[in-house]
């Protein structure tokens, strides 16, 4: 089994998430909600919920039960985001390539899930991580990128999405959304491509700008050097 793997509807991770589910969403532990507004007139409203439990070995517990609302006000989908983040600049709704509403959205840390609007197909997809073993931040399995924002390129079928590995510096990682239902065989990052060997601090933090051109234009926040990559390339590396 590769670090890459889904292990989403496996006995053991479903198992450690609903462990956490219990614990956490409880009338008593709800905080506040937010509501954001999404792409075609849908909304996203994320409820806080926080709790404190002194037998866990991680006693304060956060997490969010978010809502998407159609335009007319209707639930479309409600799930359980088992993380203190609530990943609200992730979540998009989006119009794919061929013609049909997406949700992208996270129910982990890691991972992340994805809703097709028109028939409710679905996939949801949470790799192993690097330390299967590592029990210390329950329901996770193990260390893997992390994505906190969520930019698709109609053009081109790919996505690049902002995030980081756990407290280390920020990166930019490549999705093929060709099939958006299709889990990923592995997740690139920019770093890989202009710094494989992790020598150069400069290019410690980097930072999606826009996709223009059927190009990808990121950069380095530290140095303020943009960098520019061809599709055709991004294809070529992802690959390797």
């Amino acid at each position: 089994m590769t670090s890459f793997e889904n292990i989403y509807h496996t006995e053991k991770y479903r198992k450690r998430r609903q462990e956490y589910i219990n614990r956490v969403f409880l009338p008593q532990n709800k905080t506040e909600t937010e509501k954001v507004p999404l792409e075609a007139g849908f909304v996203l409203e994320s409820t806080e919920y926080s709790a404190y439990d002194n037998s866990s070995e991680h006693p304060h517990l956060t997490a969010y039960e978010q809502t998407l609302f159609s335009p007319d006000k209707t639930a479309v989908l409600r799930w359980q985001l088992c993380d203190s983040h609530d990943f609200t600049s992730f979540t998009q709704v989006f119009t794919h390539s061929d013609g049909r509403l997406y949700l992208i959205y996270k129910e982990d840390l890691y991972g992340y899930s994805v809703l097709r609007l028109s028939d409710r197909k679905e996939l949801h997809y949470v790799p192993k991580g690097y330390y299967p073993d590592n029990s210390s931040a329950p329901p996770y399995p193990g260390e893997s990128f992390i994505m906190t924002d969520f930019h698709y390129c109609r053009d081109n079928d790919l996505a690049a999405a902002g995030g980081c590995f756990w407290a280390a510096p920020y990166d930019t990682a490549i999705l093929d959304l060709s099939d958006p239902l299709s889990p990923p065989d592995r997740i690139r990052t920019i770093r890989e491509i202009i710094d494989p060997n992790y020598e150069n601090d400069d290019l410690e933090d980097i930072d999606f700008k826009e996709w223009k051109d059927g190009h990808l234009i990121l950069e380095a926040d530290m140095i303020k050097e943009q960098f520019r990559f061809s599709v055709h390339d991004l294809r070529r590396f992802m690959s390797m």
